[in-house]
């Protein structure tokens, strides 16, 4: 099985043990320089764990960027594309992994949508049916990239329904 394969098998695990059953009410979660940098770290942790460096970016539900870092030795060009990724991710109100894999199954119109970036790694932040936000990651594989966007989200959200049930 090749590094990727595996990479994304393991980010697949992450993504099942979450148990996506429900989140905190919009209104409980808003996406602000906290909120984003704990999207931040929780993001890093999963790449560094998956032996990937990444540019992470994170933007708030009118689509203006709240938080950037870039892990030592990423890509420079990983900068924009992550920025773009969340903005896409936001517009769109969908993973950009599906329409990255909507354009590779010929659907070429996606590749005419203004400001959009179909490819693998941005994420919506959902809650209870409501865009809060998105998540922008860019520096691996666009699958590896799709895989880390997912599960940095889904984690977070479940820390966060966590939190406000208590």
């Amino acid at each position: 099985m090749s590094k990727r394969r595996s990479t994304g098998a393991v980010l697949s695990l992450l993504i099942a043990a979450t148990g996506l059953t429900g989140f905190a009410s919009a209104k409980d979660l808003t996406v602000n320089l906290t909120t984003s940098n704990t999207l931040i770290e929780q993001a890093k942790k999963l790449a560094a764990a998956s032996h990937n460096r990444v540019a992470i970016a994170i933007v708030d539900a009118g689509g203006n960027l709240v938080s950037f870092q870039k892990m030592d030795g990423t890509q420079l060009g990983s900068i924009e594309l992550a920025i773009r990724k969340a903005k896409t991710a936001l517009s769109f109100a969908r993973p950009t992994a599906d329409m990255e894999h909507a354009l590779n199954s010929g659907n070429y119109m996606i590749s005419t949508l203004p400001n959009a970036l179909p490819a693998g790694g941005g994420y919506p932040i959902m809650v209870n049916n409501q865009l809060v936000g998105a998540l922008g990651l860019s520096g691996g594989e666009g699958d590896t990239d799709a895989h880390l966007a997912q599960s940095t989200v889904t984690t977070f959200l479940q820390a966060s329904k966590a939190k406000s049930t208590e």
